[in-house]
């Protein structure tokens, strides 16, 4: 059997798929389950043992591009959708363009999410739709899709709906190497993990204020600190440097991929980050994480992990140093003391 789940949007809305994912293959044990995603989310999606294979698409540069040349991609990707021959389809999306590619996959069995007050294709679906309820978390609501599939399974197989959502486990695994990279980072075995990057500026933390957290964390608990942010914005880590009383201290990042964030993270006791797609990894390895919200909702898009928990301020900067510090002290003592990696 082959089955083919499509996602696009950003790095944690496909990190907050993969429970859902998981618990699909164990419905369907034998099946092939392939995730159509956006080139930037398939080096993520590929450490989740239950996705048999990735298959990328720059929705962006067909957005953006020529109208020929994204018609030629467009159609270069129905056919070779087509070709696979895929028995189930499940759009996780919900846009019309994925709506219409779940149509002329021409799966036998195809069921989309009808996301709030969004149009909806209906005539490209066989099964009824999934609604979407605003008041669940979104990884609760992939969940729920993938329920509606699993009476499907249930004549053949026993399928057990515990979860890696209710059980805390992990969904992603790191491979051997890059678990090895992440260790030779230092010689310290106590780690705390921030990232301090977002998309928009709204919901970035102070530098500054990681820094005092940083700082707290090394002098009180000998912890060496690793500080991540991406590509486009090394200026962060400099700030955090700068503002900190232990700057040899500490280690910093800019510069990885996201397996190499994946893997760092998995090697810390405890993970603070911005309201931002990274955040979401520390959950997905059972990593204890604080999430810092701002314009985002955190009911809705909070760490799914059962100890994880969040801070809201609006503007962000109302999120004081001394209430972070009070819950990582509180997750340092209950995580696991083991060395991850």
């Amino acid at each position: 059997m082959k089955i083919l789940a499509i996602r696009f949007a950003r790095l944690g809305d496909v990190v907050l798929l993969l429970p859902a994912l998981s618990s699909l293959k164990r419905a369907f044990p034998e099946a092939r389950l392939t995730l159509l995603t956006g080139h930037r989310c398939t080096p993520i999606a590929e450490l989740c043992p239950a996705v048999d294979e990735t298959f990328a698409v720059d929705r962006v540069a067909m957005r953006d591009g020529s109208r020929s040349a994204a018609l030629r991609d467009m159609t270069r990707l129905v056919r070779e959708v087509r070709r696979r021959r895929f028995d189930l389809v499940i759009d996780f999306h919900s846009f019309r363009e994925t709506n219409l590619l779940t149509w002329l996959s021409g799966a036998p069995v195809r069921i989309g999410m009808k996301r709030y007050k969004a149009p909806y294709l209906n005539f490209c679906f066989n099964r009824p739709p999934v609604i979407e309820d605003k008041s669940l978390h979104v990884a609760a609501m992939f969940e729920k899709a993938v329920e509606t599939i699993i009476p499907l399974a249930e004549a053949v197989n026993k399928f057990s709906r515990a979860t890696p959502l209710l059980q805390g486990g992990k969904w992603l695994c790191i491979p051997d190497e890059l678990k090895h990279w992440a260790c030779q980072i230092g010689h310290n075995p106590s780690r705390v993990a921030f990232y301090i990057d977002a998309p928009v500026t709204e919901r970035i933390w102070p530098p500054e204020r990681f820094a005092a957290v940083a700082d707290f964390a090394i002098e009180r608990w000998a912890a060496l600190p690793l500080v991540i942010a991406s590509q486009q914005r090394p200026d962060l880590v400099e700030r955090v440097k700068q503002a900190s009383r232990n700057p040899n201290e500490l280690r910093v990042f800019s510069d990885l991929t996201v397996p190499q964030v994946a893997a760092l993270i998995a090697s810390a006791r405890v993970f603070i980050s911005n309201d931002t797609g990274p955040m979401h990894i520390g959950p997905a390895l059972g990593v204890r994480t604080l999430g810092l919200f701002s314009v985002g909702y955190p009911e809705h898009f909070r760490p799914i992990g059962p100890k994880d928990t969040f801070l809201k301020g609006n503007p962000i900067e109302k999120i004081e140093t001394a209430d972070v510090i009070a819950i990582a002290k509180e997750m340092w003592v209950t995580a696991d003391p083991s060395l991850r990696c």
